[in-house]
């Protein structure tokens, strides 16, 4: 039995003696009580040590079996508590564009892990990174996604700490598995701002053909979108999970649109494929992009 138990019992058992001794006094008090009378103290006597005594069998109980169950409803789960299923797999994902900037194409002791399922998860696992991430609901995504699923990477930086990938991916997939339309929101920890390095995003702007531009994110750093250039050689990459095999592998496309930043210690790098007015689209995945970064 714990000492919250034997509090509980402690407690119940000083009120049972407590009124035990009040009914016993009045009783005393009445010389010659009528047959009514006692009849009612003798019946309320009983009635009392009933309802303490079933009190103090419910503090007995295990807590699962409580009528009311108190739960910590503030408490953050771990990343071993939502990834514990390592898979294989093949290579990692970082913007071409900014492979130099950021090293994200070179990574050591890298584990993969399956990707978790559904907007709960996504939202778990949002939940432990503070504010580096505001979900966007999928009623606010400018498609139907049937598809809701986040992909966990691990790797080691070179000052020995750990460097999580997650990608957050909203994604409508045909019945034949073909990804139609999608959003990809990944998330990488870094030691340092990659873009801090003006000369760096200096000359990946001025790459002929990158349809590189800064559509702006805050005073401190750009938000860079890249239009999609089906005809030219830069790709984007995305994870992408095969369940019969267990495995996470890559995707590559050049028929999606990027946009690239860095804010408070994470890199951002966001892929979609989008039906409609193209220029419309863009409109709406510039503020979904910032608000995803920083809520607003």
């Amino acid at each position: 039995m714990d000492k919250h138990t034997m509090h509980i019992l402690k407690d119940v058992t000083a009120h049972k003696e407590a009124i035990i001794q009040n009914v016993r006094q009045q009783i005393q008090q009445q010389t010659h009580p009528s047959k009514t009378k006692w009849t009612y103290r003798a019946v309320t006597m009983l009635i009392t040590c009933s309802l303490l005594l079933f009190i103090a069998w419910q503090a007995t109980q295990p807590m699962n079996q409580l009528a009311t169950e108190v739960t910590d409803e503030g408490e953050v789960p771990t990343f071993t508590e939502l990834f514990q299923t390592v898979v294989d797999g093949t290579a990692t994902t970082y913007s071409q564009y900014f492979q130099i900037a950021d090293s994200l194409n070179h990574r050591e002791n890298i584990k993969y892990y399956a990707p978790l399922q559904g907007f709960g998860a996504m939202q778990e696992v949002a939940s432990t990174m503070g504010d580096a991430v505001h979900l966007i609901e999928p009623k606010d995504l400018p498609f139907q996604a049937n598809i809701q699923e986040v992909y966990a990477v691990t790797s080691d930086m070179k000052d020995g700490s750990l460097q999580t990938q997650f990608q957050f991916s909203f994604k409508e997939k045909s019945l034949a598995g073909v990804d139609l339309q999608y959003i990809h929101f990944t998330i990488t920890n870094v030691e340092r701002n990659p873009l801090a390095n003006r000369k760096l995003t200096e000359n990946i702007e001025n790459i002929e053909g990158s349809n590189l531009k800064n559509v702006g994110f805050n005073f401190l750093n750009p938000l860079y979108y890249r239009e999609m250039t089906p005809d030219r050689g830069f790709a984007y990459i995305y994870y992408d999970y095969d369940e019969a095999d267990k495995r996470v592998f890559r995707m590559t496309t050049t028929s999606a649109n990027e946009f690239y930043t860095y804010d408070n210690g994470y890199v951002y790098h966001i892929g979609y494929r989008i039906n409609g007015d193209q220029e419309e689209v863009q409109e709406k995945m510039v503020a979904i992009v910032r608000k995803f970064i920083s809520g607003n």
